[in-house]
């Protein structure tokens, strides 16, 4: 009886603390440089398929629908990416394709955990940020603007680990207390990347709250709404020199890098063209003057569009625009806000290949086993 007892907290309590810790450590790509795979990567995965296993020796009662996306890899992508990679057609790409494939098998993993798994990543997530924000506060020079390095050689990853621990958080912590400090750490954490999109993103996420507190007030919500609406609209008019559009204007613009990212989201759309079905396999297919040079899109929802065509963004997609509806319904606006910062931060940055993303995307899938009644299975 003991030895079962251990058994089911090294499984729910155990594991899960483990793969959150290995989560965060796998954003820190200076430990192994921008283009090899790392140890932190190879325990993250094998943490995950031992979850699995032990899920699947123990009888659980699977989510199937979750291995769609590695289903349709598998059927359709794998095959057309292999093809392409044999006929030389630029952005084809292997590597996108493994990495892909990890990714959808993260995000099976994430939706077949327990809610007290869920919450034991999370704490995970948490503990290792905490280590790295105190280091962070200790050692960076607060004298001068600069962005947050040498953790990660791309900043905009931090930024993302940092929305998508933000939007886990959001959805395990109970205790406003734990919640408060985990959000405050996970915001200093990403603010150091110094990610304009970042920024946008946690101002709409935010935006969300102030939405819960208007809809609280029931009798007054629509006059305060509109009193809102006429302060935006009479501000510009009555200040033209000190205007809040322009700083939200010069904020987009330094996320959209000047409009490059525009050509690249529009020559992405070309690319997808080519291959409206079923995409043109794994890689990067845009350019900077034509489409098939190699570039990404930037653009999550494009760059999925040309490699794997409709039923692949469909997918991927919706059941996160379900999960954003039982967060409403829930009442659950700080989740939201998180879940709908952590797309529009997607939608300046490819970030398919991140676990992060397939975390998040895993917790949204648990929402769809509701729709035909069943429950999700507790331990």
């Amino acid at each position: 009886m003991k030895q079962i007892n251990l058994f089911s907290v090294f499984i729910t309590n155990m594991l899960p603390f483990f793969i959150g810790v290995l989560l965060v450590i796998n954003s820190f790509t200076s430990l192994r440089g921008v283009a090899n795979s790392g140890p932190a990567e190879y325990l993250l995965f094998l943490g995950l398929f031992v979850l699995i296993f032990l899920k699947a020796i123990r009888n659980y009662n699977f989510n199937f629908r979750a291995i769609l996306p590695l289903a349709y890899l598998l059927i359709f992508m794998a095959p057309l990416t292999f093809l392409n990679s044999y006929y030389e057609l630029l952005g084809s790409s292997t590597r996108t394709l493994i990495a892909l494939i990890f990714g959808a098998i993260s995000g099976f993993s994430l939706a077949n955990c327990t809610k007290l798994e869920r919450d034991f990543i999370s704490y995970g997530i948490l503990f290792v940020l905490m280590i790295t924000v105190y280091v962070i506060l200790r050692e960076y020079d607060f004298g001068t603007v600069q962005r947050l390095v040498f953790l990660s050689n791309n900043p905009n990853q931090i930024a993302l680990y940092s929305l998508g621990a933000m939007f886990l958080f959001s959805t395990s912590f109970q205790n406003p207390y734990v919640l408060f400090i985990s959000i405050v750490v996970g915001t200093i954490y990403g603010y150091l990347a110094l990610s304009d999109s970042f920024f946008l993103s946690l101002v709409i996420a935010l935006s969300f709250l102030i939405i819960k507190y208007v809809l609280r007030i029931k009798y007054f919500s629509i006059l305060l709404l509109f009193w809102f609406i006429l302060f935006l609209i009479s501000w510009p008019l009555l200040f033209p020199e000190n205007s809040y559009i322009e700083p939200l204007q010069e904020l987009w613009l330094s996320a959209d890098q000047g409009g490059a990212r525009i050509t690249l989201a529009i020559n992405g759309i070309y690319a997808w063209l080519a291959s409206p079905l079923f995409g043109n396999g794994a890689g990067a297919f845009s350019g900077m003057t034509i489409e098939f040079q190699r570039f990404e899109a930037h653009n999550t929802f494009i760059d999925f569009l040309t490699m794997g065509g409709i039923p692949w963004v469909l997918i991927i997609y919706l059941p996160v625009f379900i999960y954003m509806t039982k967060l409403f319904k829930q009442g659950n606006f700080l989740a939201l806000g998180f879940l709908v910062g952590f797309c529009i931060f997607s939608t300046f940055h490819f970030v398919g290949r991140h676990p992060i993303f397939w975390f998040v995307w895993g917790i949204c899938m648990t929402s769809i086993p509701e729709i035909d009644g069943r429950k999700e299975c507790v331990e």
